[in-house]
Order: structure tokens, then C-alpha cells, then sequence
């Protein structure tokens, strides 16, 4: 195995979901290569849904979804309520990071 960064490669949606459904049927947990696996999948997972959370707050079919999508996109990168701005964008709210702690 080389040293060089890592190249990456793209798969179809369901062969990766078949690959996870193998890895989970005939892995041993502790196997340290299963352990590697078990945590990519679910670095890869959580990159997944932020992608179509994002996907549906830019291009919803209604106000409301992409309001909704939006919120939990910001909750799922770690930002929330009270550090970030509303959808209107009211520059004339004040957030006080302060009152917060």
C-alpha cells in the first residue's frame, strides 16, 4: 500500500448500500479492519444526508420544505439557532451570543 494521499472513487447509491448491508451481515466487530470500514460508512452516511438536506434547501418544491431543510442542514453541520441567520436575512436582528452562556 502506498503513502500517497488517497484517490477517491464514485459508486452507485444502491451498490454502496449493498456494500454496507454485506460489511454489517459477515463483519467481525472486532476486526480492526471492520472497525475501519464501520467508520467510513458512517463519515460517508452523515456527508450523504447533509448533501441532500442542502440539495432540498436550495431547490424544494415549497417554501416551507426548504425552510424546514435548511434548519436541519444548520443542525447537521453543528450551527444553531441562536448563531445563525434567519432565512429572511432581517438585517436588523441582533444576535446576542453573549445571553447564550
Amino acid at each position: 500500500m502506498s503513502t500517497a494521499r488517497p484517490r477517491n472513487i464514485q459508486i452507485d447509491y444502491d451498490f454502496y448500500l449493498d456494500l454496507i448491508s454485506h460489511a454489517f451481515m459477515h463483519g467481525d466487530p472486532d476486526d480492526p479492519c471492520f472497525c475501519r470500514i464501520n467508520a467510513a460508512f458512517h463519515k460517508k452516511l452523515e456527508a450523504m444526508e447533509r448533501h441532500e438536506l442542502y440539495t432540498l434547501y436550495k431547490s424544494g418544491a415549497s417554501e416551507e420544505i426548504r425552510e424546514k431543510a435548511r434548519k436541519d442542514y444548520l443542525e447537521a453541520i453543528g450551527l444553531f439557532d441562536e448563531y445563525y441567520w434567519s432565512a429572511n436575512h432581517d438585517v436588523n436582528i441582533k444576535h446576542d451570543l453573549d445571553a447564550m452562556f
